[in-house]
């Protein structure tokens, strides 16, 4: 028995060590170099094609580190291309189909990455319903994980007060002055 433990549990550290260095430190090396590589390619991409070629190359790539910040870095030079000028609504639309999957949908973060994107196709594309409830939806998620978020908070009055839902752009505009009373733009715009 104490020969047993004497080989087994040096075994079983070794191969506990490679293991943490497999999937700590070389698949997410090996996802930031993907992702490095995919960004110096992307001034020659022109098409929704093969934007998603390009950036598959780092999705499909499984690292327990690194999924949740490569997804939300690409979530946001999806919000960048989107509000360049130019942008049609068909490839604005595939970005946000191609990126939506990859953000995470319990991450504050991401889902503000998510609405900010419908929100512009909203605001960008003649007010297509679909978006602005979409956007609606992805903030209120945002909201319930942080209630006291700014961004969260002013994005959703903007959204309600643009949209001309002055019951919902008031509740939000309460709980904006709620934690921020000096707040003069949004008691301007409520008046």
């Amino acid at each position: 028995m104490k020969n047993f433990l004497k080989y087994t549990i040096p075994a079983i550290l070794i191969i506990l060590s490679i293991l943490s260095v497999y999937f700590g430190a070389y698949l997410p090396h090996k996802k930031a170099k993907a992702y490095v590589t995919a960004l110096k390619n992307a001034p020659n991409v022109t098409t929704v094609e093969e934007y998603e070629e390009n950036f598959n190359n780092v999705l499909d790539i499984s690292s327990p580190i690194g999924d949740e910040e490569i997804a939300k870095y690409l979530g946001s030079d999806s919000v960048t291309i989107a509000m360049q000028g130019g942008v049609s609504e068909d490839v604005a639309k595939e970005l946000v189909e191609y990126i939506e999957p990859h953000l995470f949908k319990n991450e504050v973060r991401h889902l503000i990455i998510l609405g900010q994107l419908y929100g512009l196709m909203w605001g960008r594309y003649g007010g297509e319903e679909e978006y602005f409830k979409k956007s609606e939806e992805y903030f209120l998620k945002a909201k319930q994980i942080g209630p006291k978020l700014p961004p969260v908070l002013y994005t959703l009055f903007d959204l309600y007060y643009q949209s001309g839902d002055m019951e919902k752009a008031s509740e939000i505009a309460g709980e904006i002055l709620k934690y921020w009373p000096d707040d003069e733009n949004v008691k301007n715009l409520l008046r």
